[in-house]
């Protein structure tokens, strides 16, 4: 157990990995998911089925006949491409009106089920916002449900999925890997150019003159079928060629700024020349280059109040993802010095500047506005606390330990940071501390680094606090299976600690523990032993003999006694860490699960299954209700429980339980961390014993072709992983040259 501290500089706790035992040599994901019966689904499986494109919706015919057909040919999935503003939104839109008509009016569509999911940069939150799936008496259930809902609809390739705006890479969301493997058609509407070869790219361009003057004209006369006088034609030509650059969404401000001001297309084009307004774009590729500077000159701010600048302002510094009403009061109105009553938000969107979604009762600006009102007024710091407190208390993970109402802010909270330019250490330390709680430790990371280099350079080096930094920035490398680095770090907090608080602290002591945890992960147990007796010694004399200290060191000393299957030293020490546990947190406690968790791996070292099972039995059960069927913890006790089948020779069950651990691994922490490596010879050792050489093979090879090429991994391991892969070969192709076998299949990619 890696010790946890309260950090004294902030109002949160720091943890490390608690748990241990990993040994054992189509992914069952049941996870005892409650799934909805057949006759509660319906064609549309997501909750927003009021997807339509704007009313003045026109032009796109190639460009839907295109998408259309390369939908219903099966392709897997289609990126819908091209620069912001020009209508991949409502091309997405208009096909799902259109399958959604004929679906009502009984026509033959190749689709039993459609779907459209707003992105708001993380595709497992999209998804459980928007689909429709049963709700598990464990909320931490809820988002795999949700993919399991999914994988569902779509096994027998009819189902139709649109996932709009999607902003990032599948590097920066792992989630959206997911999506490759679902059958069907899937559609993403998207700034980027590419993803994976999976997604084949649709690129979207610009309309023709007289798709734009219609566009005009809708907006303008509030579609009452009027047309711009002939006489008046000209100027609109020349507006929308030469001065919008047929710029969809310009077009469409354009004309409803005509439309508030009561202008001609004569006094609409005065007002833009007098004011220089022109877009200009050097080819497709590059898009629009001056559109920034042409917003500036024709939106001015100086006309709004001071309250409504400041709104907008927040909404600049925001992701594109619509805000709730509920939320826009929360954080906004007081820095604006407005109330509720005010009806600031409406009056907003009433002028053209914010965009207002009925079905959700939520506020968003769009990219366009949003990027020129930053680049003006550069929102910072001291005129949004309230905005950066409420965020903030919205980031603090629950009692509950659930994160499914927190996660959804997550996007408001990195584009704060990034845009504010933020060094508010506490707000980004709860963000940190948030994304390591759900296992993002790649994004983790990037933020507790940036926290060290705040402290570096306003306290020093040298303070305790900085230390706490380190500290946590090694947590986050350890769990990535970064050990090298993880040592690093843990050792310079170990050496301000003990010069700045002394050899006899309790700080210091949490370094030694820390520090002796990432040596037992690297299998230098002797050097591990002896820091975790000395961590041991200290907590004792300054804490007492009952507390969680003590109890966290006695845990980790049992473990490397265990790893050295020295049993009987290790049951002494993980009884006595379970009694402080009971003690300290009471019997249904998580951390008490991971006591039972402990007690049950040294009996079954020792050969006692029955007592094992038990007690495997109550850990999962706790851990299933307290942290989730999908929290890295359950999947540790998964693993475990299928160490203990398999040593009974009770190979199926121990198969389910391996097949749960991994699945929750690659989801969690990705296919090249060591934990989901060894998972990975886990099940091919359970196919070994099974006589399923092929299936053995597979896995061994991806556990030995990642592990290699992995510094952070043991040297042992890689060897144990080329010996099992060199025996299992053997044993299927007597006859066969493994050497030449295995460099072939070094030279493939999975």
């Amino acid at each position: 157990m890696k010790a946890e501290i309260e950090n004294k500089n902030k109002d949160c706790t720091f943890e490390g990995d608690y748990i241990g035992r990993d040994s054992i040599r189509n992914i069952n994901k049941s996870f005892n998911i409650i799934m909805l019966e057949d006759k509660e689904r319906e064609f549309v499986v997501t909750h927003n089925a009021d997807i339509k494109p704007v009313s003045y919706f026109t032009g796109r015919e190639t460009e839907l006949k295109d998408l259309r057909q390369r939908i219903e040919e099966g392709r897997k999935s289609v990126l819908v491409s091209g620069m912001g503003g020009i209508g991949k939104t409502h091309i997405c839109r208009k096909l799902f009106e259109e399958y959604l008509n004929k679906h009502a009016s009984g026509e033959n569509i190749p689709f039993c089920h459609i779907g459209y999911i707003e992105y708001n940069g993380d595709m497992g939150n999209s998804l459980q916002n928007c689909l429709k799936y049963k709700e598990q008496d464990n909320p931490e259930q809820n988002q795999e449900a949700a993919w399991e809902e999914l994988e569902y609809l779509a096994a027998d390739g009819k189902l139709l999925l649109f996932v709009d705006n999607v902003n990032v890479t599948m590097k920066e969301d792992e989630a959206l890997k997911r999506l490759k493997n679902i059958p069907g058609a899937v559609v993403l509407a998207s700034r980027r150019t590419a993803f994976s070869k999976e997604f084949e790219t649709y690129k979207i361009g610009f309309l023709d003159v007289n798709q734009c003057k219609t566009i005009y004209e809708k907006i303008r006369y509030e579609d009452s079928g009027r047309e711009v006088p002939e006489d008046e034609i000209p100027d609109l030509e020349y507006i929308i060629d030469k001065l919008a650059a047929k710029h969809t969404i310009t077009i469409e401000f354009l004309a409803h700024l005509a439309q508030t001001k009561r202008w001609t297309v004569k006094e609409l084009r005065d007002e833009l020349e007098e004011k220089g307004f022109r877009l200009e774009y050097k080819d497709e590729e590059d898009g629009l280059v001056n559109i920034q500077k042409s917003y500036e000159t024709l939106y001015d701010l100086s006309g709004l109040t001071e309250a409504e600048q400041n709104i907008l302002e927040a909404f600049s510094v925001f992701p594109y993802i619509p805000l709730t009403a509920e939320i826009c009061n929360q954080w906004l109105l007081s820095d604006a010095g407005a109330s509720e009553g005010d009806d600031i938000f409406t009056g907003l969107y009433r002028k053209g500047w914010l965009q207002f979604d009925m079905e959700q009762e939520s506020y968003s600006l769009h990219p366009v506005f949003a990027k020129f009102i930053y680049e003006e007024y550069k929102p910072g710091m001291e005129m949004h606390y309230v905005l950066i407190e409420s965020c903030k208390k919205c980031l603090e993970v629950p009692k509950s330990g659930s994160v499914m109402e927190c996660q959804k802010y997550i996007p408001f909270a990195e584009n704060i940071i990034e845009k504010m330019d933020m060094e508010q250490i506490c707000f980004i330390d709860i963000l940190a501390y948030l994304l390591k709680y759900m296992g993002k430790y790649k994004k983790a990371e990037l933020l507790y680094r940036k926290i060290c280099r705040i402290k570096e350079r306003t306290i020093g080096y040298e303070h305790p606090n900085t230390a706490i930094s380190y500290n946590d920035l090694a947590m986050v490398y350890e769990y990535q299976g970064k050990y090298i680095k993880a040592e690093e770090f843990y050792k310079k907090s170990l050496r301000i600690r003990k010069k700045m608080l002394g050899e006899e602290n309790e700080y210091t002591a949490i370094s030694y523990n820390n520090l002796a945890m990432v040596y037992k992960r690297q299998g230098k147990f002797k050097e591990a032993e002896a820091l975790l007796e000395k961590s041991l010694c200290i907590f004792k004399k300054v804490l007492g003999e009952q507390n969680l200290y003590v109890d966290i060191s006695y845990n980790n000393l049992a473990w490397v006694y265990e790893s050295q299957k020295k049993y009987k030293e290790a049951e002494i020490l993980f009884e006595k860490s379970l009694e402080i546990k009971k003690s300290i947190y009471g019997e249904e406690h998580p951390n008490t699960a991971i006591g039972y968790n402990n007690m049950a791996m040294v009996y079954c070292m020792q050969g006692e299954y029955k007592n094992a099972e038990e007690l495997f039995g109550r850990s999962i059960k706790i851990s299933e209700r307290e942290l989730g069927e999908g929290h890295p913890n359950t999947a540790i006790n998964y693993n475990n429980l299928a160490e203990v089948y398999l040593y009974q020779g009770k190979y199926i069950i121990a198969e389910k339980f391996c097949k749960k651990s991994l699945y929750i691994r690659e989801q969690l922490l990705g296919t090249e961390h060591q934990d989901t490596i060894r998972s990975y010879s886990n099940l091919a050792y359970i196919y070994e014993k099974q006589g399923k050489y092929k299936e053995a093979l597979g896995y061994y090879l991806r556990a030995y072709r990642i592990g290699a090429t992995n510094p952070d991994l043991n040297d042992l391991y890689v060897q144990v992983f080329y010996e099992n892969l060199k025996m299992v070969y053997t044993k299927s192709n007597p006859e066969g040259d493994f050497e030449q076998w295995l460099e072939e299949k070094m030279r493939e990619t999975e």
